[in-house]
């Protein structure tokens, strides 16, 4: 029989093998579509907001850098702040990934990382959080610290591990909605303590929706040590190029093209379908690829696009509401295909 330990001592499972496994069980026509839409989903296309983002950071970083031999200088914050689908996470973990100044240091015992980077998904107690980021940077002692104790050594543990810089994603779920002052006070607290650091002032980015402003950052006004961007919504009018970009550049490694929708109102459906914003649109030329793919085809249609937009909404049997079908498309409420009606479930 085997025991609790030795199911522990078993060997890492093989991801790449498990799912090599997993998608041989699909049918022939699956695998052919996975293997595209492995190459669609590694298209990442830049535009001027990533110029921006890049700008802003290397402005904050530079303060940083040139501050960290004086006494007594507290690291300042940056903040990427958008709405939900506008593509935050992507840009600023590539951002992070792709870094000179921030790539891993070569040591005798192989590659130390100089920023640790982490994802809340719900509301996390600052204690939990704290012990998580110093999970991440490779230290192995974390249960063995009591309640607190993991903001109070943060600083020196990160020096040790040659880390200077914390990511945290999803930045809004560090404080609770409905956060009491004490609450407030016990996170303002523990990240002034570890960015305030005499030895080693750590230096903290958070992405997240617009309410990661509200976090209390210090015993000041956020804006003395924040650093800024904000992802805006596409705007259309003036950002047509970027939507053509995007469909062009997702296709092109799997030989779909879509030069000849240029001169159709499709670009403009398109935006309004994902709420303008940048992630959804790029969400749905993938789904719209993924279509294609199945029918073998070598062009994207608006019909791609409508039955696309159905696998991810409650639109089907409702062409009216559907942006890509509907001949009035730009009067539809933008929520309007989430609206369940009495027809029976059907499969599209």
């Amino acid at each position: 029989m085997t025991t609790q330990l030795d199911a522990i001592a078993e060997p890492a499972m093989n991801e790449d093998d498990y799912f090599r496994g997993v998608s041989a069980g699909m049918p022939e026509s699956s695998q052919r579509v996975i293997d595209g839409l492995a190459k669609v989903k590694s298209v990442y296309v830049k535009c001027d907001r990533d110029n921006a983002l890049l700008t802003g950071f290397n402005r904050y970083l530079e303060r940083y850098v040139a501050t960290r031999r004086l006494p007594r200088q507290e690291a300042e914050c940056f903040f990427l702040v958008g709405e939900s689908g506008a593509g935050k996470t992507a840009a600023i973990g590539r951002l992070l990934r792709e870094h000179a100044a921030l790539r891993p240091v070569e040591t005798p015992y192989g590659l130390k990382p100089r920023y640790v980077s982490i994802k809340l998904k719900g509301y996390s107690h600052p204690r939990l959080v704290g012990t998580q980021i110093i999970r991440e940077a490779g230290y192995g002692m974390v249960g063995k610290m009591g309640r607190g104790e993991a903001w109070d050594r943060m600083a020196g543990i990160l020096q040790s591990q040659g880390v200077f810089l914390v990511h945290i994603d999803e930045a809004q779920h560090l404080l609770k909605r409905n956060a009491s002052q004490g609450e407030r006070e016990e996170l303002a607290n523990a990240i002034k303590g570890v960015a305030i650091d005499t030895k080693w002032p750590v230096t903290f980015v958070f992405s997240g929706l617009p309410e990661v402003l509200g976090l209390p950052v210090g015993d000041q006004q956020v804006e003395r040590r924040g650093n800024f961007i904000g992802f805006a919504d596409v705007a259309i009018n003036d950002e047509r190029d970027l939507v053509l970009a995007i469909l062009s550049q997702m296709g092109e490694p799997v030989g779909i093209g879509s030069d000849h929708l240029k001169d159709t109102d499709l670009p403009e459906r398109l935006a309004f379908a994902a709420r303008y914003r940048y992630a959804r649109i790029c969400q749905l030329v993938e789904g719209a690829l993924q279509e294609a793919l199945h029918w073998q085809r070598t062009k994207l249609t608006p019909g791609h696009f409508a039955v696309a937009f159905e696998r991810r909404s409650l639109v089907y049997g409702n062409d009216d509401k559907n942006p890509f079908l509907a001949v009035h498309w730009r009067d539809l409420r933008q929520d309007s295909f989430l609206t369940i009606d009495d027809a029976p479930a059907q499969s599209s």
